[in-house]
C-alpha cells in the first residue's frame, strides 16, 4: 500500500509544485517560507556530533501545547537541536515567539515522497515528534524504513477521524503502528486507536500540555488589561473565544439578549481565524452593534462589544472575563477547542454540544459543574444570565476551575521524559 502510496505521491508532486507555486503567487499566500513546502528547509547549524529533533506542530494550537515540552528539553540538553516545522503563518509566528530557543523553524513540506525525501537529508534528524494530529503517511514511512523513532503526543482522534480510519483498514493499523510511542490526551483518544488494531505496547495517555504553560494572572495584570481596553473595574465581561462561522450570529443574539438585564455588559468576541474579522464585522454592523476593534482603542472608547483582531492576546483576556464561551462546538460538525484557558484564570466556561475532540474533558468539566454545555442561544442567554448574576457563585467557581488546572499539570514534563529516554537510546 505504501509503495503505491510513494508511486501516487510522486507523480502528484509535479502537478502541485506548480499549482502551489502559482496560488502562492497569486494570493500573497505561503510566500513565506515557500521553498520550505518542496522540501528545500534550512539545514541544522549545528555539528556533526549534535542530534537534532523534529519537532511538527500543525498550527497555533499544536506550538502552544509542545512549547513548554521543548523548553524542558532545551533547559536539560541544550546539545539538542530543535528543529520545529509548521503548516500556517500563525504556527509559525507562534514558533518564533513561543519556541525562540530552536535551532531552525520552517514550514512543513508537502507529503509527496520528493519533497519529503529532500526534507529528511537536509535534517537528518535522530528522533521526529508529532503533536495532536499530524499523521503524514508518506513522511512516517520514510522514517520507518530509516529507523528514525517517531512519538506522536497531545494524541486525539475524534469519532468522525476514527470513523475514516476504519474504513482504511489494516492501511490506518500499519500507519499508527509506524510510531515509537502514541501518547494519547485522554483514555478515548488510546480507546480509539486500540480499535483500529494499534499495538498496545505503543499507546500510553499523558494528558495535555497545554495546561503546564497556563498561569493565573494576579489582580494587578488584571487590572492592567482592562486599562489597555478601557474598561471600569465593575463591567462584567464575556469573552467568546475561538469562534467560527455560524457561531458570532449565536453569539450576538444572546448579548443583545444579556443586555436587557445587564446593561453594563462587555462583549469581547474573538474569531478563531484573523482573516473572518471583515466579515465579524459586517454582522455587528447589520445587526446595528456598536464596537471597537482591539487595534483601535483608545482612552475614550466606550463601546460595548470589543473584536479582537490581533494574535495572542486570548488566554490574557479570559483572565478579566466573568465568563466565557469557547467556539467550534455551536455549528455542526465542530470539533471543540480546549477550554484549558479561560479555566485556568478561574472562568467557568460554557461551549456547545459538538466538542468530541474533547468529549471526556468537557463531561468531567460537566460533572464538576466547571463547564456548561448549551444547544441553542435560548439555552445560552439562561446559563449566561445565572453565571452573571451571582458574584458569589463566581468565586466559588474561580476556585474550584483554577485547583482542576493544576490537577491536570505535569504533562509536558512526562512527554519530555519520554523524547530524552528515545534519543538517548
Amino acid at each position: 500500500m505504501m509503495i503505491l502510496y510513494h508511486s501516487l505521491s510522486s507523480v502528484l508532486a509535479f502537478l502541485v509544485a506548480p499549482c502551489f507555486l502559482i496560488f502562492s503567487l497569486i494570493t500573497k499566500s505561503k510566500l513565506r517560507g515557500l521553498w520550505h513546502h518542496f522540501g528545500w528547509v534550512p539545514q541544522p547549524s549545528c555539528a556533526s556530533s549534535k542530534k537534532n529533533l523534529w519537532v511538527f506542530a500543525l498550527s497555533l494550537g499544536e506550538v502552544t501545547a509542545v512549547a513548554p515540552v521543548l523548553k524542558i528539553i532545551h533547559e536539560e540538553r541544550p546539545d539538542i537541536n530543535l528543529v520545529v516545522s509548521v503548516t500556517t503563518d500563525s504556527g509559525y509566528d507562534g514558533a518564533r515567539q513561543k519556541t525562540s530557543f530552536a535551532d531552525r523553524i520552517m514550514f512543513h513540506p508537502l507529503d509527496c515522497l520528493p519533497f519529503t525525501l529532500i526534507a529528511l537529508n537536509r535534517i537528518r534528524p535522530d528522533g521526529f515528534v508529532v503533536t495532536d494530529t499530524g499523521f503524514w503517511p508518506g513522511l512516517l514511512d520514510l522514517l520507518s524504513r530509516r529507523k528514525i523513532p517517531a512519538l506522536l503526543f497531545n494524541g486525539r482522534l475524534s469519532q468522525r477521524s476514527l470513523k475514516s480510519y476504519r474504513r482504511l483498514g489494516s492501511f490506518s493499523k500499519n500507519l499508527f503502528n509506524r510510531f515509537s510511542i502514541l501518547g494519547m490526551q485522554s483514555e478515548d483518544g488510546k480507546d480509539a486507536l486500540l480499535s483500529l488494531g494499534v499495538d498496545p505496547s505503543r499507546l500510553q495517555v499523558l494528558g495535555d500540555p497545554k495546561s503546564d504553560a497556563l498561569v493565573l494572572l494576579p489582580e494587578s495584570e488584571r487590572k492592567i488589561i482592562r486599562a489597555q481596553l478601557s474598561l471600569s473595574g465593575t463591567n462584567p465581561v464575556w469573552v467568546a473565544g475561538s469562534t467560527h462561522k455560524g457561531e458570532e450570529e449565536i453569539i450576538l443574539e444572546v448579548y443583545q439578549n444579556l443586555k436587557k438585564k445587564f446593561s453594563d455588559l462587555v462583549l469581547i468576541l474573538a474569531p478563531r481565524r484573523l482573516e473572518r474579522v471583515s466579515a465579524v464585522e459586517s454582522l455587528l454592523r447589520t445587526r446595528k452593534i456598536a464596537f471597537t476593534k482591539r487595534t483601535a482603542i483608545t482612552e475614550t472608547s466606550k463601546n460595548p462589544v470589543i473584536l479582537l483582531d490581533t494574535m495572542g492576546e486570548l488566554g490574557k483576556l479570559y483572565a478579566i472575563a466573568s465568563t466565557a464561551f469557547v467556539g467550534n462546538s455551536l455549528i455542526y460538525p465542530g470539533g471543540g477547542h480546549s477550554l484549558m484557558e479561560p479555566l485556568a484564570q478561574g472562568v467557568p466556561v460554557v461551549h456547545g454540544p459538538h466538542v468530541e475532540n474533547f468529549r471526556q474533558t468537557a463531561e468531567e468539566l460537566r460533572q464538576k459543574e466547571l463547564a456548561f454545555p448549551v444547544n441553542d442561544s435560548g439555552e445560552m442567554t439562561k446559563v449566561m444570565a445565572s453565571l452573571l448574576e451571582n458574584s458569589a457563585t463566581q468565586s466559588t467557581l474561580a476556585k474550584k476551575a483554577s485547583s482542576w488546572v493544576e490537577s491536570q499539570q505535569g504533562a509536558s514534563r512526562r512527554m519530555a521524559e519520554l523524547i530524552l529516554a528515545t534519543l538517548k537510546d
